[in-house]
Parts: structure tokens; sequence; C-alpha cells
């Protein structure tokens, strides 16, 4: 069974009140999803793991509406998504990148053999997360899908709810703040 198959069988289950069901979808989806609103957000891990329960508590008590068309995880992540949202607009959308969050982009496997190499790594993935920071939702989101979770743009345009030309122009446009943006000059050095 695919993984959206068996994500849509969990839901009906969930939708009929299987707690079980609910575990093990959580289980299999959360780190997804957390790493996903990490992104929107910023890398502020703590808020990440704030909107992923809200999400996950709305899938719970809404798993019936899902009606079985398209895709079942991006459903979820639309939800996840508009928490995320709620959350930007709650804090007037100032998202600041603050020392010791839990998920930085540096958290990511580092390969560096030595640590001249690894503190060049973190010094480039601080810049990259600060610039990703500037970035507006929408631009940030298509970044994180094509990017960190390599996602075609069919499959960015599904998650979005938007055509795939629109995802190409956000993809566009955010290649060019970030190319742009005097933080992410520091990397390409």
């Amino acid at each position: 069974m695919q993984a959206n198959e068996l994500i849509a069988t969990q839901l009906s289950a969930i939708a009929m009140g299987d707690r079980e069901a609910f575990t093990k979808l959580f289980r299999a989806c959360q780190p997804r999803m957390l790493a996903y609103a990490a992104g929107l957000l910023a890398g502020d891990g703590e808020a990440a793991e704030d909107v992923v329960d809200e999400a996950f508590l709305v899938v719970w008590q809404q798993a019936g509406r899902f009606e079985g068309s398209g895709s079942a995880e991006g459903w979820i992540r639309r939800i996840v998504r508009n928490k995320a949202i709620d959350w930007l607009r709650r804090t007037h959308g100032r998202q600041m990148l603050a020392p010791g969050n839990d998920f930085e982009l540096s958290d990511l496997p580092d390969s560096a053999p030595n640590p001249e190499q690894a503190a060049t790594s973190r010094s480039n993935a601080d810049a990259l997360s600060e610039a990703l920071s500037t970035l507006s939702v929408d631009h940030r989101e298509a970044i994180w899908l094509c990017y960190f979770e390599d996602k075609s743009l069919a499959e960015i345009a599904l998650i979005c709810g938007c055509p795939e030309g629109t995802v190409k122009t956000r993809l566009f446009h955010a290649r060019r703040i970030l190319r742009d943006s005097a933080i992410f000059q520091g990397i390409s050095r």
C-alpha cells in the first residue's frame, strides 16, 4: 500500500474514533510535518512544534472532512500550513531567529571532516536561515518544498493549492530575493 493510501485509510479510521490509527498517523507524519512547519516559520522549532500539535488536533477532530480525492498527506500539510500562517498572524508576521532554536538548518547532517569546515558550514547555515526568514510564507514554503523536501512542481502546486505556474513564479522570486540578499552574499563567497 502506498503512503498516501495508508494515510487516507488511517484518516478514515480516525474519523470513526480510532485512537490507534491516530497514534500511527502522528508517529509516521509528525517528523515531516515538524520539518515542514519549521521551514515555514524560518527555523523556529518551538513554534513549529506548537503548530504541528494544533494541526494534528484538527486532524483528529476533522478527519471525516477528508473526501478521499487528492493527496491525504497534502490535506494534512494544508492544515499545518494554515496553522503556521495563523501563528505568523498572531505574532504580527515578525519572525525573529533567536539563538538556540530547536530546529535550525544547520541541524541537518554535516559531513565536514574538520572543525574549520564545520564552523564555515554552521556560519553558512545561519546565514541561510536568516535569509529564508526574510521571505514571505508563500516564497519560503515553495523553497522549502522544492529544495529541502525535493518535491516536484506538481506536488508543490497540489500542496499549496495553486497552479504550477504560480509555484514557478514563487520559486523564481524567492531565488532572486535570496541571491540579492546581503545576508546570502556571505554564503556565495
